[in-house]
């Protein structure tokens, strides 16, 4: 697979009127060898060219400006493209393939604005501050914090092995492979809560004291009981967490949720694998069930989802969506970002996210620091 990401940077430089050095300028020479690279370079600094193909991204879909990232530029490494319509990148890759387009979304927003007269942009470029172009975006960790009982706080990463805390009988270990509560031989009356979350830009996973796996996606918290004593297992979370459930009839799991304007959600379930999303900038909370069955509890309305539909909350109305495309929901719990049909708002949202950047959007006018 080929790394592109040196003929990136120089292009960026090149879009966006840098100086090259005699180096990067012989570089340049060489990659225009054939006739349609210097019709694309020319293309890619025609601010007309730009601008149309922003508007095209921005409001009928994103397939113009995947093409013009990926199919016909080539910038950066890349996986896979499965259909013209599906697209799936690693979001882990060292190549940052995904925060290419963050350079390459960076120029056209440039361009637009210099065209347009605004300043925002510009005025950063002016500074010579702007990370963007100048250095690559770091790509996400498996990075957490720990609130204990107490309420204090460990930082959790693959370095940090081995017990962390004991809370009550239970022993608080993190592996490689997440963090795990091991529950002692003896009886614990007292109801210890820890929260796990992570910041834009961090996952991580964990197994709770009942053997039920948990991984939580950017910008998430889940809050839990160090053992579950009582006649049910209840957590609560915000942003978007999945879970795979360890069977117990005598204990059902509990997950309560809470979204945009303090509406709530309430998912019951025996043992089953599920996807919840409840990003307060988000209008919907969404569930996705992929194995088994759950109930959505939504104020006095009980909804019953089957495997591949999703419940959508919003408002106070629950929609169950059918026929879901399941692994593009969990995409992101497998290292993948999957973008199918997604405006550009959703695209750069979810790069903000993960890579832990600004993201600026001049034409609709607002910004994004998500």
């Amino acid at each position: 697979m080929q790394d592109n990401s040196r003929i990136n940077e120089i292009l960026c430089k090149v879009i966006t009127g840098e100086e090259l050095s005699s180096e990067e300028s012989s570089d340049l020479q060489q990659w225009l060898s054939t006739a349609e690279k210097r019709k694309l370079l020319e293309d890619l600094r025609d601010p007309t060219y730009l601008r149309n193909k922003l508007k095209e991204a921005n409001e009928v879909d994103v397939a113009g400006a995947r093409d013009l990232f990926f199919q016909r530029v080539a910038i950066g490494e890349r996986t896979s493209i499965k259909r013209q319509w599906q697209w799936k990148l690693f979001r882990d890759v060292a190549t940052k393939a995904a925060a290419v387009l963050v350079l390459a979304a960076a120029s056209f927003f440039w361009f637009y604005n210099r065209q347009s007269g605004g300043d925002t942009i510009t005025q950063r470029k002016t500074e010579k501050t702007d990370p963007v172009i100048e250095h690559d975006v770091a790509p996400g960790k498996t990075k957490a914090s720990l609130t204990l009982a107490n309420g204090k706080t460990v930082v959790l990463d693959s370095t940090v092995l081995g017990q962390v805390a004991l809370q009550g009988v239970a022993a608080v270990v993190n592996t490689k492979a997440g963090l795990r509560y091991q529950q002692g031989s003896d009886a614990q009356n007292e109801v210890l809560y820890n929260t796990l979350s992570t910041k834009n830009g961090e996952t991580y996973a964990m197994v709770l004291a009942d053997g039920s796996k948990v991984w939580l996606n950017t910008g998430a918290t889940i809050r839990y009981p160090v053992t579950f004593n009582g006649r049910e297992r209840k957590v609560e979370v915000t942003g978007e967490v999945y879970f795979e459930v360890a069977h117990d009839d005598s204990k059902p799991f509990l997950v309560h949720t809470s979204g945009q304007q303090g509406q709530a959600m309430d998912v019951q379930v025996l043992g089953t694998h599920f996807n919840i999303r409840a990003y307060h900038d988000e209008m919907d909370i969404k569930t996705t069930l992929l194995e088994g069955s759950v109930k959505v509890k939504q104020i006095n309305k009980e909804t019953l989802l089957k495997p591949g539909q999703q419940a959508r909350v919003s408002n106070g109305n629950t929609k169950v969506v059918s026929d879901v495309n399941t692994e593009g929901v969990i995409a992101w719990k497998n290292g993948f970002f999957h973008f199918d049909h997604a405006d550009i708002t959703l695209v750069m949202r979810e790069l903000a996210n993960w890579y832990n950047i600004e993201v600026c959007m001049p034409e609709r006018n607002q910004r994004h620091h998500l």
